[in-house]
């Protein structure tokens, strides 16, 4: 069950909480960090090679090392516009998924034709014709079924050049073959993760109203990646360039950063005549936060805009901001339960990142015995984490069921975020590590073992 935030605040709610101790309950609060903490689908991403097929498994690993959680997979169909797909080419895109599960990593797909160059190129660059890339992405459906867990986002790909939805050579953005490869991109992609396309006007045009979240509908599963963010005044072509069409498009994009999620990566301007790039670190705070920006290419336009960052002073809170960051605020929980019967917990936290958290995620309750170590998961079913919006405060109290059988004894109480995957629920390094800051007085810290963030409090189970 969810319920309203504390009518004073959350600042009101922890001195409540300080100054109130029911008997039968324990309850603590937490200090926040201000550490960049690398977690599951958000975050600067790098590239997996110009090809998914040429990335190894040692620069996979590499990547992780550095704190990347996402990585950005070019992949190129330029030989079989005019084929079916080969089985070595599904079988190497298997393999490639099969890199990013045993590295850590969660991959944001992209299938494209070609990519060009220069201008030449690009004005010149070839696709597929509409049955072709129908048929391609039937054969991909089963791989993409299959590996779902390791997809962050998809990018719908495959239209003109680099598969940014423009200056199709077979007529593709049409909008009879946009709908269509649309369609056929949403039932290739299972239920649960988004797509994302680079312009506006076309997800505006299929839904004229920003759709809720959870309405069902397509559109509430399609997001907006931008490949030129803050390049000009009209992000090198994303947006119109009429000012009126642009100021409503934008607003629509913003709205929609709530529903779906939005991607970006900077790019170098001097495509567009007398452009505007919007650099500075006022800049970027504000439109992070105005679209909800989820991840940025790290490697691309740096010299305009991440050095610039860096350079006044926000790169470190860009880095922090981007995607969702939840800070655990308070915490009760009841102090004794006996085996097969149930207790209560409320937590109240805060997301201060730009976004919402978008694909399926569990919180657990791990209990931790003290003197066996031995480890009980009770799952919080009835929480969502995808319900902690970004820049607010929420409180959220479930009942938890301790399972029959479980040895009697003091247990030491985390806080788990697994993924939300059956076959990643277990792999610590897909979990979400709270911001919050260890404090050995209090018994609180991260346990990089079990991914989950010790409380400080116990629970006596009888």
């Amino acid at each position: 069950m969810r319920r309203a935030l504390h009518p004073l605040g959350a600042g009101a709610l922890l001195l409540a909480l300080s100054a109130q101790a029911a008997p039968g309950v324990v309850q603590t609060t937490f200090r926040a960090s201000d550490a960049e903490i690398p977690n599951p689908e958000r975050g600067m991403y790098v590239w997996a090679a110009d090809d998914l097929a040429a990335w190894t498994q040692a620069q996979a690993g590499a990547q992780f090392a550095a704190g990347y959680r996402i990585v950005y997979a070019p992949v190129r169909l330029d030989a079989y516009a005019g084929a079916p797909l080969p089985g070595s080419v599904l079988a190497g895109l298997s393999d490639g998924f099969a890199k990013a599960r045993r590295a850590g990593l969660k991959l944001i797909p992209r299938f494209i034709y070609n990519y060009p160059a220069g201008e030449t190129q690009y004005r010149a660059a070839q696709d597929a014709p509409l049955d072709r890339v129908l048929e391609h992405i039937a054969q991909l459906k089963p791989v993409l079924a299959a590996n779902a867990d390791v997809i962050a986002y998809l990018q719908a790909g495959f239209v003109g050049a680099w598969g940014e939805w423009h200056t199709s050579s077979n007529d593709l953005t049409a909008p009879a073959a946009r709908a269509r490869i649309r369609d056929a991109l949403l039932a290739a992609l299972p239920a649960g993760r988004f797509l994302q396309l680079r312009y506006p006007p076309y997800l505006m045009e299929w839904a004229p109203q920003v759709p809720h979240w959870r309405d069902g509908s397509a559109a509430s599963r399609i997001g907006v990646h931008n490949d030129c963010f803050m390049a000009s005044a009209t992000d090198v072509g994303t947006y119109s360039d009429d000012a009126a069409i642009r100021r409503r498009e934008r607003e629509y994009v913003a709205a929609l950063s709530t529903v779906a999620p939005f991607g970006a990566e900077t790019c170098n301007p001097a495509d567009e005549a007398n452009p505007t790039p919007r650099t500075n670190c006022d800049d970027i705070l504000r439109e992070g936060r105005q679209f909800g920006l989820t991840y940025l290419n790290d490697t691309y336009y740096r010299r305009l805009f991440h050095t610039r960052w860096e350079t006044q002073g926000c790169l470190a809170e860009v880095k922090r901001r981007m995607g969702y960051r939840f800070e655990l605020l308070t915490l009760r929980h009841s102090d004794a339960v006996a085996a097969g019967q149930a207790g209560d917990l409320t937590l109240t936290l805060r997301n201060s990142g730009w976004a919402r958290a978008f694909n399926p995620r569990s919180v657990r309750l791990v209990l931790k015995h003290r003197e066996t170590g031995s480890v009980v998961r009770i799952p919080l079913a009835s929480i969502d984490p995808r319900t902690w919006l970004p820049d607010s405060a929420s409180t959220v109290t479930t009942p938890f069921a301790v399972p029959v059988g479980t040895p009697a004894g003091v247990y030491d109480v985390l806080l788990a975020l697994p993924d939300g995957a059956d076959s990643l629920a277990g792999d610590v390094r897909y979990s979400v590590r709270p911001a919050n800051a260890a404090d050995a007085g209090k018994s609180q810290a991260w346990d990089e073992t079990l991914g989950a963030f010790r409380t400080g409090t116990t629970l006596r189970i009888l």
